[in-house]
């Protein structure tokens, strides 16, 4: 479906960015991963491109953008998976925790975003952004969490209109993730109780995949999905229903 298109994944190294990057392969297109630890060996793994970049960092990201364009000669999609999470009470975050967290998310996609720009009006492209189930119900210990996929939120709703109709700009929202981040360590009885638990929601009884995800992304970039903009696709086994 995108051969000879080319897309930036931020956050490709692990999880749902991984599982984006391995569609759009498989899809044909040319893909660049972007993260802060393995993007090379990763890359190598699938097939893509990888570059070690902070999301965060101003320049990082002018210097990943204009790479990815040096070396495909164009960038038709990005897709902006890079994350973290501190998941503590209001009453125990500490400023570093809520700041760390607000710039890989939400500065990291704006810059992510304003850096691409240029390419892809001329492409007429393509950004996807992640967000989530927090930003509308939350849950306790997610402040910076469910403020920071908040924030997505609205960013992709001003895109969408800055950007039209040359760049469709949407975001997807996933509800609880089977992903290295989503386990953290626990061991399998531990993971099995956390999984059981999170579930009880999900009326499809089960945890996505990062797969899943990704179906859901490729439907954003792909031309049936040509008159949807500024839209959040809830991803969630029907968890959250809007």
């Amino acid at each position: 479906m995108f051969e000879g298109k080319v897309a930036l994944v931020t956050g490709g190294a692990s999880g749902i960015g991984r599982g984006v990057a391995e569609r759009l392969i498989a899809e044909q297109a040319s893909v660049a991963i972007a993260d802060v630890a393995r993007a090379e060996e990763v890359a190598g793994e699938i097939g893509a491109f990888g570059v070690s970049a902070d999301v965060s960092d101003e320049e990082q990201v002018a210097r990943l953008v204009e790479g990815v364009v040096d070396r495909f000669g164009r960038l038709d999609f990005l897709v902006n998976c890079a994350g973290k999470a501190a998941f503590v009470p209001v009453a125990e975050l500490s400023l570093d925790d809520w700041q760390s967290t607000l710039d890989v998310h939400l500065t990291g996609t704006f810059l992510c975003c304003r850096a691409a720009i240029d390419h892809l009006l001329v492409a007429k492209g393509r950004i996807v952004n992640t967000s989530s189930t927090y930003a509308y119900k939350g849950r306790p210990g997610g402040s910076i969490y469910s403020a920071v996929k908040a924030g997505i939120v609205g960013l992709t709703k001003v895109l969408a209109h800055e950007l039209a109709p040359d760049v469709n700009v949407n975001a997807i929202a996933p509800g609880p993730t089977d992903t290295p981040g989503w386990r953290r360590s626990l061991s399998g009885p531990d993971f099995e109780a956390k999984r059981a638990q999170r579930i009880k929601d999900v009326p499809l009884s089960r945890l996505g995949q990062p797969e899943d995800i990704a179906a859901a992304v490729a439907f954003l970039l792909g031309p049936e999905s040509s008159w949807i903009t500024g839209s959040v696709l809830q991803i969630t086994g029907g968890e959250f229903m809007l």
